[in-house]
Formats: structure tokens, C-alpha cells, sequence
């Protein structure tokens, strides 16, 4: 007992502590919580659609009484969607592009970070940076445009090249073949130069000294990267490493979107278009409970990944958020 009102005590004194240290700084959390609950939190209350019947929320009074009028089925649209061919594929193609994302695309930025980190050159250095930035800021959309222009079949840049060099011309766009490393394409040119930002954050806060000391017992640059860079910048690539993993269910829907044909449906049909037919090319009648249930199941599916990662890397590495 004196033990529990001794943590508590501390815990107390330390929030004191903490309110006249940084309360001057809470009104400035408060946008941030507003926009939280708003769109994030109170949207939740729409889950009960799942383990319902799917409502008419087009012929009620409002959606919210197409909702509450709507007579509950249980676990009867999860049985539904996990009994649907397309929807297996769907998950299928999602976890697929997923992990060739974090197996591929991941140590991409941490690799340029380290590389720009070892140059000399201050206005080089800058100037590289800037240019990697600028693709993230572009919409997909504008994206999609820039390689469509570049691997068109006719007109593309590429294709003109495989061509003056005697070969055939490649459906690069229309070719279930090639969609996936579309895809790893376009997502590594767009994301890694503005996510390197965290990895050169974290590598500009190591204490020089560390290097300096390596260097002066004979390290090489490569060991020093080895047994200095990498170590000391190791939680904060845990922690990208489990936010990342809990995004596993979300193959990146305006990627896929903006880049999908009928011809690449047997490889770019992610959850997210999957989910995005149920509402539009479901008639008269959306599936807003079936479409639910699947939005449901990859919020379930990410919470346990991350937790159960988090404590993985906690457990084994003792790395972890939190």
C-alpha cells in the first residue's frame, strides 16, 4: 500500500512539474485534439454499419436514422467478405505490395540519409536535398502523368528508346506484369527523398565525438556508418519501422487508383479499390455495411500489428514507441 500512494505521490509531483514546466504549451495541442476527435474519433461510431444490415441511407430521414433503423446481423458481412473470391485477391495483392514496400522501399532513406550525411559539400548537399524533396508535394495524379508520359506505349520516352535500339515496344502500363514494379517505381521516386528527412535528423543529433573516436582508434568511414551511425540512429528506425507496419493493410489507395486499368485488375486489386467498388459500382444501393466490415478488418489488422511489433522490438531490442 505504501508502495501504490508512494507511485502515485510521484506521479502527481511529476504532473505539477510538468504543468509549470510546459503548461504555457497545451493550447497548442488543442487544434490538434479538436481535429483528432472530429475526424478521426466521432467517424468511429459509423463501425456499428459492420454488424448490421446494409442501410438505405439515401431513402431514411438522415444517415443517421438509415443507421440506427437498420436491423443488426452480427458477424454476418464479415462471413460475406471473407467468403468473396475478389475480396481474398484483393488481400492478397495487398499484403504483397505491402511487403515489397517495406522490404524494398524502407532502407531506401535510410541508406540517402547516410549518403548525404557523409558529404562535403554544403551547397551539393542542399541542392540534393531540395530536388528529392520536391516529388513528394506532387499529387499522385500529377505523378501518374509524369509516368504515363514517360513509359507510354507509343510515345513514352523509354519505349522510343527500346525501340531505336530494335525491339519491341512494352505495355508498361497496361501489363499485370509490370504494375507492381510500377508501383514500388513511382512510390520510391515520390517518398524517399522527404522521409530521409527523419533518418538525417536523427543522424545530425549523434554527438560528433563518437565519430571522432572511431575515426582516431582507425575505424573506417564504413565502420564508423556500422558501429556508430547505424546504432545510434537504431530507435528512431524502429519506431518508422512500426508505424510503417501498421500501414501493411494500406497498399497506398491514390497510388493504385490514379495507375489502375481493367488489364492490371488481377495484380492492382487492393482492398482499398476493392472497398471503393462496394460503394460506387454497387448500383442503387451502396454496400456501406459490406464496405465497413472490409474498412473494420484493416483497422483491427493494424492496431494488432503494431502492438504486437511494437513489443516484438521492445521484447528482443528493447526499441519500442512505447
Amino acid at each position: 500500500m505504501a508502495k501504490v500512494k508512494l507511485n502515485r505521490m510521484e506521479r502527481k509531483l511529476r504532473f505539477k512539474s510538468d504543468m509549470k514546466r510546459y503548461g504555457n504549451l497545451f493550447p497548442f495541442y488543442i487544434p490538434a485534439v479538436v481535429f483528432a476527435l472530429v475526424f478521426s474519433y466521432m467517424p468511429m461510431l459509423g463501425l456499428v454499419m459492420a454488424f448490421k444490415e446494409n442501410p438505405n441511407l439515401l431513402g431514411s430521414s438522415s444517415a443517421i436514422a438509415g443507421i440506427l433503423e437498420a436491423d443488426w446481423v452480427g458477424l454476418q458481412n464479415f462471413k460475406m467478405i471473407f467468403s468473396n473470391p475478389k475480396f481474398l485477391s484483393a488481400l492478397s495483392n495487398t499484403l504483397i505490395i505491402s511487403f515489397l514496400k517495406i522490404v524494398l522501399i524502407f532502407p531506401l532513406p535510410i541508406v540517402l540519409a547516410i549518403i548525404i550525411n557523409e558529404m562535403r559539400s554544403l551547397p551539393l548537399k542542399r541542392s540534393l536535398q531540395v530536388v528529392m524533396y520536391i516529388p513528394y508535394f506532387l499529387s499522385w495524379a500529377t505523378i501518374a502523368g509524369v509516368f504515363v508520359s514517360i513509359l507510354a506505349t507509343e510515345t513514352g520516352v523509354v519505349n522510343n528508346i527500346i525501340a531505336a535500339l530494335g525491339h519491341e515496344r512494352y505495355q508498361f502500363l497496361n501489363n499485370n506484369d509490370f504494375f507492381r514494379g510500377l508501383l514500388l517505381l513511382s512510390s520510391s521516386w515520390k517518398d524517399i527523398g522527404w522521409s530521409a528527412v527523419t533518418y538525417i535528423a536523427a543522424i545530425t543529433a549523434l554527438d560528433p565525438a563518437l565519430n571522432e573516436a572511431a575515426r582516431i582508434d582507425g575505424a573506417t568511414k564504413f565502420q564508423q556508418i556500422r558501429y556508430v551511425t547505424i546504432p545510434g540512429i537504431m530507435p528512431t528506425i524502429a519506431s518508422m519501422f512500426i508505424l510503417r507496419v501498421g500501414y501493411i493493410m494500406d497498399a497506398g489507395f491514390e497510388q493504385v487508383f490514379v495507375f489502375y486499368s481493367p488489364f492490371v485488375e488481377g495484380k492492382g486489386n487492393i482492398l482499398g479499390m476493392y472497398t471503393w467498388r462496394l460503394i460506387n459500382d454497387s448500383g442503387l444501393v451502396p454496400q456501406y455495411a459490406l464496405a465497413t466490415a472490409v474498412g473494420f478488418f484493416n483497422s483491427f489488422v493494424a492496431l494488432t500489428l503494431v502492438v504486437s511489433m511494437n513489443f516484438v522490438l521492445k521484447r528482443f531490442f528493447n526499441k519500442s514507441i512505447w
